[in-house]
């Protein structure tokens, strides 16, 4: 092997490979095209990825490092932890048909978050010599790419023809090629460790070059500046503009200079959870003109959505969201561009079309707002004053007090209903998945840990979500590679959906007047903060008030002096029903 990869413009984009077996480019090609790990789960045909990472560890070759894991669904949830962090492509291998089906809704979340990640699996081998035990006949399917088809960008499966590195390059082109998301690579047997004669040129995902969406339409970016100068009530609406660090601050900026609202997810820290933009008295009804930025689902029509008479703008790397079969939201333009360029674009018009008049509405419109700002955080302090007299733990509550003991730059992952009351103010350090699938969220935040180890991850999630995440592989794989997480459940010992939804949905139904909640609740529950004291990280179980921010603090050290994981189990009142130990408490602060 060459081990010295050529570069153009100071970057590495390919390098060769002499009588190297296909595994051993796949490798090469995902490395030149940024991958640092594979996440790696065991099967009896992927053995030849092992040899080729031991054999590129021993020359020095540059190969992905090979990252043991125990579960799929938690190998590629936490792949996308560390692209979220990184911006690089990520890559996972799993064991045929039975693994792939066991990344489970793991794929949903990669397609529905757009993460840029290579999803490999093998396949059975089919060939006589090679056909060693009954299982290889049993996993066989006529179509295994169909498994995973609706959920990624593009999928292929790898035959003894193809040029390898040139297939992973194009996957992970397809991959990192805005809107970004999985891609899919079956690699049969007996292609693996087939060893290709002579010089092998490996190529990059660089090499065949990434599609870049610039700020858009110049026409169009006019005229979103012109109707945004001239609303009594603008507002932007955005869900990943946070996805990239730089338009934080830009998108900032502007909603400032300029008086804009501003209705935020929290997907991803798209504006400083303290920015008075979020707090302007005027949302969707009141709007007159409404921009949705690189948002797919800005608001549930059945809910809330702008006035008949609203001008409405969706801008973004898909505006038209075409992975959704039926979409209704409606706008008077739809532009298509990278959000970071249109957003300097903007800036830019916006400056040059300003008059007087627009600087004084503005100026106007921005006193409002921090008046409404000053108001609002009153409310939010009254409505925590009340929480605090209770001897339970209400979810407000629990936020809050989690809130205390971040770091400005520590990571949060989470997976709850809501998580406002712990704020965030840099960019990248707020992060959900991007999708609906439970059990994303502590494997994230130790993915993001691989990426980057100097900070600290913490992870609020359900007692449901956190069963789904497969909490002796989480961690187990924390412990194995130093990714301590602490894990803060929210215990209510039920699923909303089973409890909370099922008694909205028959309010005078037999359910709701004999409290039978059954298939919704868990009570019960397992002991979450005994399997990870006995799994070897800090376990505990948090019932009252007065033990929380002393086992929060605890928590914490043991994450970061301690280098373990650790799990507080902190007990919620239940849903509907308010049920605790201690007493009734606030159901409705949980629901």
């Amino acid at each position: 092997m060459n081990e010295t990869p050529k570069e153009t413009s100071g970057r590495a984009i390919s390098m060769s490979l002499d009588d190297a077996e296909v595994a051993e480019a796949i490798m090469a090609g995902a490395y030149l095209s940024g991958a640092r790990n594979l996440w790696f789960v065991s099967g009896s045909e992927l053995t030849c990825f092992q040899e080729a990472h031991a054999k590129a560890t021993a020359t020095g070759a540059p190969t992905p490092a090979l990252v043991t894991m125990m579960h799929e669904h938690v190998a590629l949830s936490a792949a996308m932890g560390e692209t979220m962090v990184t911006g690089r492509p990520a890559m996972t291998a799993a064991h045929a048909d039975l693994g792939l089906l066991h990344y489970g809704g793991a794929l949903h979340n990669a397609l529905r978050g757009g993460y840029p990640v290579l999803i490999m699996s093998g396949y059975p081998a089919t060939t006589r010599d090679l056909r060693q035990v009954p299982v290889f006949w049993k996993q066989q399917r006529w179509d295994q790419g169909s498994i995973v088809r609706q959920y990624v960008k593009w999928d292929h499966k790898l035959a003894p023809y193809d040029d390898p590195t040139l297939i992973t390059s194009r996957a992970l082109q397809v991959a990192l090629t805005a809107p970004s998301g999985p891609a899919y690579l079956a690699v049969p047997a007996e292609v693996g460790p087939h060893v290709i004669p002579g010089n092998l040129d490996v190529v990059s995902a660089d090499h065949l070059g990434i599609p870049r969406l610039g700020g858009g339409n110049k026409d169009q970016v006019t005229a979103i500046a012109t109707k945004l100068l001239g609303a009594e009530a603008p507002l932007i609406v955005t869900d990943r503009i946070g996805n990239d660090p730089t338009a934080v601050e830009l998108l900032g900026r502007i909603c400032e200079t300029f008086a804009i609202a501003v209705k935020a997810s929290r997907h991803r820290m798209n504006i400083p959870d303290d920015h008075p933009s979020r707090f302007a008295s005027w949302g969707l009804r009141e709007a007159d003109v409404v921009m949705v930025l690189e948002d797919h689902i800005p608001w549930i029509p059945a809910q809330e959505e702008p006035g008949a008479q609203a001008w409405v703008a969706a801008v973004g790397s898909d505006p038209a969201a075409f992975e959704i079969p039926i979409y209704e939201f409606r706008a008077n333009e739809r532009l298509t561009a990278d959000p970071r360029e249109f957003l300097l674009q903007l800036e830019e018009e916006l400056l040059r079309l300003r008059k007087d008049r627009d600087r004084h509405s503005a100026e106007q419109r921005w006193m409002e707002i921090q008046i409404n700002m000053r108001a609002h955080q009153k409310g939010e302090e009254q409505a925590l004053q009340r929480d605090l007299t209770s001897t339970t733990i209400t979810e407000r509550a629990l936020s809050q007090a989690v809130g205390e003991i971040l770091e400005p730059d520590d990571i949060l992952t989470w997976e709850l209903a809501r998580t406002e009351d712990c704020p965030r103010t840099q960019p990248q350090t707020l992060f959900d998945s991007g999708g609906s699938s439970l059990g994303w969220g502590v494997a994230a935040a130790a993915g993001a840990l691989m990426a980057d180890r100097a900070r600290t991850a913490i992870c609020m999630t359900g007692d449901g979500s956190y069963s789904f995440g497969s909490p002796d592989s989480l961690l187990w794989t924390q412990l194995h590679h130093d990714l301590p997480v602490l894990t803060v459940v929210f215990n209510n010992r039920g699923y909303r959906t089973g409890t909370v939804k099922l008694v909205r949905d028959y309010p005078e139904g037999y359910s709701a007047k004999g409290a039978d909640l059954t298939g919704g609740t868990f009570d019960p529950p397992p002991d979450y903060s005994a399997e990870a004291s006995a799994l070897g990280g800090f376990g505990k179980k948090v019932l009252s008030r007065a033990e929380l921010m002393p086992a929060l603090i605890e928590a914490r050290d043991a994450v970061v002096s301690d280098r373990r994981p650790a799990v507080l189990d902190v007990w919620l009142p239940a849903h509907v029903t308010g049920d605790h130990p201690l007493g009734k408490g606030n159901a409705a602060a949980t629901s």
